[in-house]
């Protein structure tokens, strides 16, 4: 393992152009002043099924965003749920984490994410950007729980425990960030004084506010007004 971490050292150190410090497992990488630390990937151990990983492989393409403007491009990028991280898997059991200080915006497949510290009633967290507009964005939270599994009274066998996922909206007006559901009468009232526009907005085009791609609409038209 110790040749892949020098393997991966030396190509994320010369693809960031030192921007990257590296650091061994158990050092502090805020006292480092680096900016991403070794973990041990230990997801494989717990026997529950699935994963708090937010994607199940690592196969995916992705674009860190550095706080300098510059994009680097990852591949195998997933989301660590569990401490809120983008991440990087070398080996089978060893993982890198990057730290989000150097980083604006990850582009994680479709999805696009940043990090915000004014949400409302939660800690500072990645969230998933899923429409905006000027001062207006609705955001994902993207999180797994532990499910327990179920014994059978008759056999005594019990279904495995297993991560599900779990999801929370946000609404970002200014700099006040806010959970809130998407349900029809609890999104018109986001808009205040042109809440009823937007209601007929929706109604006229019978948008869904499960799709996402309709929530950009409704921005660009409010927008607009």
């Amino acid at each position: 393992m110790k040749f892949y971490k020098l393997i991966f050292a030396f190509f994320l150190s010369t693809l960031l152009h030192a921007q990257y410090d590296l650091t061994t497992v158990g050092n502090d990488p805020a006292a480092t002043n680096s900016s991403g630390m070794w973990i041990v990937n230990n997801a494989s151990a717990a026997k529950i099924q699935g994963t708090f990983y937010l994607l199940e492989d690592w196969v995916s393409k992705g674009y860190l965003t550095r706080i300098d403007g510059k994009v680097v491009t990852v591949l195998g990028l997933n989301y660590d749920t569990k401490s809120d991280a983008f991440v990087v898997k070398v080996s089978n059991d060893s993982i890198f984490k990057f730290n989000d200080t150097t980083i604006k915006e990850v582009n994680l497949g479709n999805m696009k994410f940043r990090r915000y510290s004014n949400v409302m009633n939660a800690k500072p967290s990645y969230l998933e950007v899923l429409a905006n507009t000027n001062d207006i964005e609705i955001l994902k939270y993207h999180g797994k729980q532990i499910k327990l599994g179920v014994k059978n009274p008759m056999t005594q066998a019990s279904t495995p425990d297993k991560y599900v996922d779990v999801k929370r909206v946000f609404f970002k007006k200014g700099n006040k960030v806010t959970e809130t559901k998407l349900s029809k009468k609890q999104f018109y009232k986001l808009f205040d004084d042109k809440s009823n526009l937007i209601k007929a907005y929706v109604s006229k085009n019978r948008m869904s506010l499960k799709d996402d791609k309709n929530l950009q609409k409704i921005l660009n038209y409010y927008n607009a007004l």
